[in-house]
C-alpha cells in the first residue's frame, strides 16, 4: 500500500501547521482554556477561526456538484494530524469530515437543508452532528445548525437555538461539552429510513478515522515537548535526557505512533466521503482507532512521567495536549467497542490477517 501523499495533500498540511504554529501556540491554548463565559471564550479565539476560514477548506468532502471541493477522506486525514497536533480548540475536523457530508446528503434529499449547506459552504455558518444516543456535543457553543436525529433512521437538521442546549463540565478545557435535547420545534429538513441509516453510518466511521489521525498528532506534539523538556532539564550536572531509562519511554512513546500511522493512513484511505464502509473498512478504522488512542497515551504518560510531579499541572501546557488525547479516546463509540468489534472479528475469523491482506499493493492508495 503507497502511503505517499500528493503535494497538494502535503502543501494543505503544511499550510494549516504553520496557521497554528502561529496562532494555537501554548499560550493561545492558555487564554482560550482560561476564559470564562461563552463571550470571553469566543474572544479568545476569534483571531484564529478567521484565519482558519482564510485557508479555503469549507467543503473537502463535498461533492463539486453541491459546490464543495469533491475530496475523500485520506485528503483530510493529514489535516487531521496538524488539528491535533495543536490540540485545536475548534471543530475544523468535526465539520469537514463529518458534518458537511452529511448535509450534503440531506440538502440533495431535501430542499430544506439547501439554505444551510450554501451558508456552510461559505463559511457564514457553523454545522455539527450529534450521534443519535451520544452523550455530550464537543464545541457545540460554536453551532448554528445542528444535525440530529430521534433514532439512527432519522437524520434532521435544526437551528441550534431550536434545540436546548446544556452546558456539561469536561476535562478538556478547550473543547466546552453540552448535551443536546431536541424540542417541539420542526426540523428544517429531515431524512428517515435506511438512507439516513447509511449517512449516519458513514459518519461514524469517517469520525473515528479522522479521530485516530488527531491521536497520531497529539501523540507526536507531546513526545516533542518531553523530549525538548529531556534535553533542557538539568540534573546531578547533565540533561536528564542523558538517562536511558528517559531515552527508552520516549523512544517506545515514538515508536508506538509510528506503527500507528500507516494503520491510520490505511483507514482513511478505505473510506468513502458518503457511502458507509465495508466490513473490511471497519475493522481497518477500528483498528486504527485502537492503535491511535493507545499510542496517545502512552506519549502523555511518557512525557507527564518526564516531567515529574509538575507533568500534569496547570502551569504546564503538555496537559492540554494529554487531556485531549485521552477525552479524544472516548468518542466516536470509545476505544473499548473498537478493540470488542477486533476482538469478535479475530475469533470468527472474519478479519483478514497477514501480509497478503494488510500490505495489499492493490488496496485503496494515499
Amino acid at each position: 500500500m503507497d502511503f505517499t501523499f500528493t503535494e497538494e495533500q502535503e502543501l494543505a498540511a503544511q499550510a494549516l501547521r504553520g496557521l497554528l504554529d502561529d496562532h494555537c501556540s501554548g499560550a493561545d491554548l492558555r487564554r482560550a482554556a482560561e476564559a470564562r463565559g461563552a463571550g470571553a471564550f469566543a474572544a479568545a479565539r476569534a483571531l484564529r477561526r478567521e484565519r482558519l476560514k482564510e485557508l479555503g477548506l469549507a467543503g473537502v468532502l463535498v461533492p463539486t456538484s453541491a459546490g464543495g471541493l469533491g475530496l475523500a477522506p485520506i485528503d483530510l486525514a493529514r489535516l487531521a494530524e496538524e488539528a491535533g497536533r495543536a490540540a485545536l480548540p475548534e471543530p475544523l475536523i468535526d465539520v469537514e469530515g463529518i458534518a458537511l457530508p452529511m448535509l450534503a446528503q440531506l440538502a440533495a434529499a431535501a430542499p430544506g437543508a439547501h439554505d444551510a449547506l450554501a451558508a456552510a459552504l461559505a463559511q457564514q455558518a457553523t454545522v455539527l452532528a450529534v450521534t443519535p444516543g451520544s452523550g455530550p456535543v464537543a464545541a457545540a457553543v460554536d453551532a448554528d445548525y445542528l444535525l440530529v436525529g430521534r433514532s439512527p433512521d432519522e437524520l434532521a437538521l435544526h437551528r441550534r437555538d431550536a434545540l436546548r442546549l446544556t452546558s456539561v463540565e469536561s476535562v478538556d478545557p478547550l473543547r466546552r461539552l453540552a448535551t443536546v435535547e431536541l424540542t417541539d420545534a420542526a426540523p428544517l429538513a429531515v431524512l428517515q429510513g435506511s438512507v439516513a441509516r447509511q449517512a449516519w453510518d458513514a459518519a461514524a466511521s469517517r469520525s473515528a478515522a479522522l479521530i485516530a489521525a488527531q491521536q497520531l498528532g497529539l501523540g507526536a506534539r507531546m513526545i516533542a515537548i518531553a523530549v525538548a523538556y529531556a534535553l533542557d532539564r538539568k540534573q546531578f550536572g547533565k540533561a536528564i535526557g542523558a538517562n536511558q531509562a528517559v531515552k527508552h519511554a520516549l523512544a517506545d512513546a515514538q515508536m508506538r505512533v509510528e506503527f500507528a500511522r500507516p494503520v491510520v493512513y490505511a483507514a482513511c484511505a478505505a473510506l468513502d466521503a458518503s457511502a458507509p464502509p465495508d466490513a473490511s473498512a471497519s475493522l481497518r478504522v477500528s483498528h486504527a482507532f485502537v492503535a491511535a488512542a493507545d499510542a496517545a497515551d502512552r506519549a502523555a504518560r511518557a512525557a507527564i512521567q518526564v516531567h515529574g510531579a509538575m507533568g500534569y499541572s496547570w502551569e504546564v501546557d503538555l496537559q492540554f495536549y494529554a487531556k485531549r488525547a485521552w477525552t479524544s479516546a472516548a468518542l466516536a463509540g470509545g476505544r473499548s467497542a473498537h478493540f470488542a468489534r477486533l476482538h469478535r472479528a479475530l475469533l470468527d475469523g472474519s478479519a483478514a490477517t497477514g501480509p497478503d491482506h494488510l500490505f495489499d499493493a492493490g488496496a485503496a492508495r494515499a
